[in-house]
């Protein structure tokens, strides 16, 4: 949405900058008759327009690059769980302790399943939530049946959280963890 944003700012500033005139007429001009607009009028347009098409660039670049972090975050969270660097899963929902199997089938469930990218919004309200450890010490919120309504990541670096698509792995902590029956 901010490369749209971006996009429609830069045509309004390139309109300014290039025919301050024209904005002014249509911004003041129409309502008086006669009326001329000032050196400094027509300065403060083509000012403007400048700002407003760097502005817009920088929206449009900004939209572009949070894209690729997301990708990137997306692709080096895979590649990890691919490699076995999962060192610990605990979940704060009555402090339950997984065992080492357990962890080995939820991360089994997580290389399976796919990963859904959603804005977190304003949106708040969960049923518990969880910490994946990585050998590194990296750590990654999970979210148990938060706003979009599955097992969420939610990682430190990113503006949004990915929904781990995986009913086989709702079930099992809905059975073990959460206790729904």
């Amino acid at each position: 949405m901010n490369g749209l944003f971006g996009f429609i700012l830069i045509i309004f500033g390139v309109i300014s900058a290039v025919s301050p005139q024209s904005v002014w007429y249509i911004s003041v001009g129409w309502k008086f008759k006669d009326a001329e607009p000032s050196d400094a009028a027509l300065a403060m347009h083509r000012i403007t327009g400048v700002i407003g098409v760097i502005v817009g660039i920088i929206l449009i670049v900004s939209s572009c690059s949070s894209g690729f972090v997301s990708t990137k975050w997306e692709k080096q969270f895979q590649e990890r769980i691919e490699a076995g660097e999962v060192t610990n899963i605990s979940f704060d929902y009555n402090r339950i302790s997984i065992t080492a199997e357990e962890r080995d089938m939820l991360v089994r469930m997580m290389k399976e399943a796919a990963l859904t990218r959603f804005d977190l919004g304003t949106s708040y309200g969960y049923s518990g939530s969880g910490v994946m450890t990585f050998q590194d010490g990296e750590e990654v919120k999970l979210i148990l049946f938060g706003p979009s309504g599955g097992i969420e990541l939610h990682p430190s670096d990113v503006n949004h959280a990915y929904r781990i698509e995986s009913t086989e792995l709702e079930s099992w902590i809905r059975t073990n963890i959460i206790n729904w029956d």
